[in-house]
């Protein structure tokens, strides 16, 4: 199966997605099912949400709830015939029984006096004034309150909220941003409704035989301690944190359920290829051990189901269902034959699955099945063994142990005669890859001998006809090199010879008297054709001995910078002709080589010529000499006036020129004369190309001449004739022009190509 692997991680990416969303619907609907009156508390939830988004803490629940409940205390203290205070101002200094800063109401829901619960108002924080007007007791009326200038009718400044009680009737007032007071609830109102316990306690007052008392509170709308006293506004605003907080997580989860839902969608290609990835994974996968794992979870799964679990629980255990058939539908869809992948198959194939292969792998092959048989037929038998000795009650005797000392005695043989053949395959091994490495270095006269029944034996004699075959293919090309050698050498002799007579007879004819002016013209023309054709024998003759290595050189030690300026002074009339600007750098320093003077002197003579011929008329040519490191360096450059096809190795091949019509003098051997030449003197010769501008460098590598020894002086009665009649030393390491020459007579000689 053919796999891509471009988007690999967002196909991951999208998978887990998909899993995250499959797994947030399934939770869902088990949530669903477990609590099915979740639906009808919808629009509670609703309007809760609205409450705590609407930004006034007055209408939550929590707010109303609170001052129903205070209220609910202030009127059950009412009822009771024990306060513990009758004072009318809570400023007032009080007795040592009562805490100064607070009074305890008790609060009684029949006649009798058992307090049910009690009231702690704090007097210090003023966030709630309360007024109580009691009317049990006294006509007159008993008034209890925390702040004595406070109008029980109106609201202070910073209050918000004012909650009044007179004559059973209830109302509610909110001040707005001006101060003004608005009624928003009145319970005489019909189908007036503020809380259950607001209700609850009207309903009491209303059945209540004592006189109404007259209750009046006010809350603060900015609390200013956070105590009992201001639980009112502080549970509310806790409330609708507490709200918001929920809202916040719920439209995150509904975010990232909707992201992750368009991301598996806009992915699924991607995750398509991530269960290509899994699926070729499955596969690998006997199909025992995927009916064995079903089996086992499926076992699991009804154990679970049948003990009972919580909705958590179920929700997994629906997730895994989904799951295991998620990765059977990916397994089905994309093996197709997935039953044919198990153990036989296997087991089989690997018994079987080598009979087509080398004979070495054949016999390697055995002998690891035959070892890993062995073997495993052992552990067989001694597991045989113990259920044999543990059922007859022989566990312990001397049966035992010499039954398993046998089989640990045969365990060990097998793994020392595979480690014995093993040892053997890799030392012929060895030998085979030591005679290829000795071939690799060219001796062909390498070859090892394997016994017979070595599983490299075949590969051995093969090896060895290879050798053989390669040094009769090495022999012949030498024979056929030599014969080519010859056969160039004798047909240049052979033509050199009738040619030499040709040009001896054309300048007999030259010095004839009294020829006619055509007579003459031919002549000229005759003579230039034969001297272009004993050059160019010539320079085939030299190529074909510098590819043989049979060109005889004469190194020695030389300043190359003289030889350099020797060959352009020689080649001043050649340079001046052609209609080239020479630009010549050579430093004013010695650059000593150790080569052949007269091979070089052709080589600075070859490029020249090729320059002056093949060089754009008008353009400039490069002669430059420098040293690298510890060699020297001449470049010659020139643009070309043909264009140049070919690359830097093209050109220096035989018979290869620049001009593709061949319109121009020159036999194609002037850059493969000078290669050959350059690298029998121990350089390298480099052409590159580049457009048009072509560019041949020259490397030879610095040696200095080795020092004399110094001479001894001369006694003082010596003779100066034997002084004067000493040698005079060869200052001059460079043949003259003269000879220089000899080869060079017509300048359509040795021409080479761009």
């Amino acid at each position: 199966m053919k796999l891509k692997s471009t988007n690999l991680a967002r196909g991951v990416f999208a998978w887990f997605c998909f899993l995250l969303c499959a797994f947030s619907i399934i939770a869902g609907l088990t949530f669903a099912m477990y609590y099915p009156d979740i639906f009808e508390a919808i629009p509670s939830a609703v309007d809760k949400c609205g409450q705590a988004l609407s930004g006034d803490l007055r209408e939550t629940d929590s707010y109303k709830d609170n001052v129903s409940i205070l209220f609910e205390r202030l009127y059950y203290s009412t009822q009771s015939n024990a306060a513990s205070n009758t004072s009318t101002d809570v400023t007032a200094e009080k007795d040592n029984d009562v805490p100064s800063n607070g009074y305890h109401y008790y609060i009684s829901r029949d006649e009798s006096s058992t307090a049910l619960s009690w009231v702690y108002v704090e007097s210090i924080s003023k966030d709630v004034l309360f007024s109580v007007t009691d009317y049990s007791t006294d006509p007159a009326g008993k008034t209890i309150t925390n702040d004595s200038n406070w109008d029980a009718q109106t609201l202070p400044e910073g209050f918000n909220y004012l909650f009044t009680c007179e004559n059973g009737v209830t109302k509610i007032y909110y001040s707005d941003k001006d101060g003004d007071l608005n009624c928003v609830f009145s319970s005489d109102t019909p189908g007036a409704f503020y809380t259950l316990s607001l209700s609850y306690t009207l309903g009491a007052l209303k059945q209540s035989n004592a006189p109404s008392p007259k209750i009046s509170f006010a809350v603060r709308e900015k609390p200013t301690s956070y105590s009992l006293s201001n639980e009112i506004v502080s549970d509310a605003q806790t409330w609708v944190n507490n709200i918001r907080f929920a809202i916040s997580l719920v439209a995150a989860a509904v975010v990232m359920f909707t992201l992750m839902l368009l991301l598996s969608i806009l992915f699924r290609q991607d995750r398509k290829l991530f269960e290509c990835y899994i699926a070729h994974g499955l596969k690998w996968i006997w199909i025992e051990v995927k009916v064995i794992a079903v089996f086992v979870w499926a076992f699991v799964v009804l154990n679970i189901i049948s003990y009972g679990f919580d909705p958590a629980g179920t929700a997994v255990t629906l997730f895994s269902v989904f799951f295991v058939f998620y990765l059977l539908g990916i397994d089905i869809s994309h093996n197709r034959r997935i039953y044919r992948h198990n153990i036989i198959h296997s087991v089989l194939k690997l018994v079987l699955g080598n009979r087509e292969g080398k004979k070495f792998e054949q016999i390697v092959y055995r002998k690891y099945m035959a070892t890993a048989g062995i073997l495993m037929g052992l552990c067989i038998v001694g597991i045989l063994g113990y259920v044999f000795f543990y059922s007859h009650w022989l566990m312990g005797t001397i049966w035992f142990v010499a039954f398993y000392v046998g089989l640990f005695s045969a365990g060990v043989g097998t793994l020392v005669w595979f480690a014995w053949a093993l040892r053997d395959d890799l030392r012929d091994y060895g030998k085979l890859m030591e005679q290829v490495e000795q071939m690799y270095k060219g001796d062909l006269d390498a070859m090892y001998h394997l016994p017979a029944t070595s599983p490299l034996y075949d590969s051995a004699m093969q090896l060895n006809m290879i050798r053989d075959g390669i040094r009769i293919a090495v022999e012949e090309g030498i024979k056929s090199e030599r014969t080519k050698v010859e056969l160039i050498t004798n047909v240049s002799h052979d033509i050199k010879t009738p040619l030499t007579s040709i040009i001896s007879y054309i300048e007999l004819m030259k010095t004839e008297p009294d020829l006619p002016p055509h007579m003459q013209d031919y002549l000229k023309i005759v003579s230039q054709k034969a001297d272009r054709l004993r050059h160019m024998l010539q320079d085939i003759f030299d190529v074909s001995k510098a590819a043989t290595g049979n060109i005889t050189l004469m190194p020695e030690y030389i300043g190359l910078d003289k030889l350099l300026r020797q060959t352009l002074g020689d080649m001043d009339g050649v340079m001046n002709d052609s209609e080239l600007t020479w630009r010549v750098q050579i430093p004013q320093e010695d650059f000593p080589v150790y080569a052949d003077g007269q091979r070089m002197y052709r080589v600075f003579q070859n490029l020249i010529k090729n320059a002056a011929q093949y060089a754009l008329e008008g353009s400039r040519v490069y002669v430059e000499l420098q040293k690298q490191g510890q060699n020297a360096v001449v470049t010659i450059q020139n643009i070309s006036k043909y264009e140049l096809t070919m690359d830097g190795d093209s050109l220096t091949a035989r018979f290869v020129r620049g001009d593709d019509s061949r319109s121009t003098s020159g036999s194609g051997l002037g850059l493969s004369i000078a290669k050959s030449f350059t690298e029998a003197c121990g350089g390298t010769f480099h052409v590159t190309v580049k457009g048009d501008l072509f560019t041949v460098m020259i490397t030879l590598p610095l040696k200095e001449p080795p020092k004399e020894p110094e001479k001894e002086p001369l006694p003082e009665t010596a003779d100066a004739e034997n002084i004067a009649s000493e040698p005079e030393a060869n200052l001059d390491a460079f043949p003259e022009a003269s000879e220089q020459t000899e080869n060079t007579e017509s300048p359509e000689s040795s021409e080479s190509e761009n």
